[in-house]
C-alpha cells in the first residue's frame, strides 16, 4: 500500500496535470479525472451526457503499484483491463504517466 507522502505527492502531479491537459475554456465539454484507491490510480476522461448536470466516463488509464514499480493498463474491445507490455513496469510515477500523454502505441487516446 502506497504511503500518505506517495499519495499527496501523485494527488499534486495529477491535479497539475489535468489543469495543464484541458485548457479552462473547454472544460465544460471535457474533463479529465481520476480516482485513488489503495495501489491504484485510473485516469478518466469524462464528457457531457444526455442528461443535464450528468457526465459519461470513459477510463483511460489504470496504474498499479505491485512489487515496488508501477505498472500501466489499458482497457480492450471487451472493457477488460490489460497490462500494456510497451510500457515497461517503473518505480517513477511521472515517467510513465508521461509515456501514456505521448501514446506511442495508440492505447489510451483515442
Amino acid at each position: 500500500m502506497l504511503d500518505s507522502f506517495t499519495i499527496r505527492r501523485i494527488q499534486s502531479v495529477m491535479n497539475g496535470y489535468i489543469h495543464e491537459k484541458v485548457p479552462a475554456p473547454l472544460r465544460t465539454m471535457v474533463k479529465l479525472t481520476y480516482e485513488m484507491n489503495d495501489n491504484e490510480l485510473i485516469l478518466t476522461e469524462e464528457r457531457p451526457a444526455e442528461q443535464p448536470y450528468q457526465w459519461d466516463k470513459m477510463h483511460i488509464a489504470r496504474f498499479y503499484w505491485e512489487e515496488n514499480r508501477w505498472k500501466v493498463y489499458a482497457k480492450d474491445e471487451h472493457s477488460s483491463w490489460n497490462v500494456v507490455d510497451v510500457i515497461e513496469p517503473c518505480p517513477d510515477f511521472e515517467d510513465l504517466l508521461e509515456q501514456v500523454e505521448r501514446d506511442d502505441a495508440g492505447l489510451f487516446w483515442r
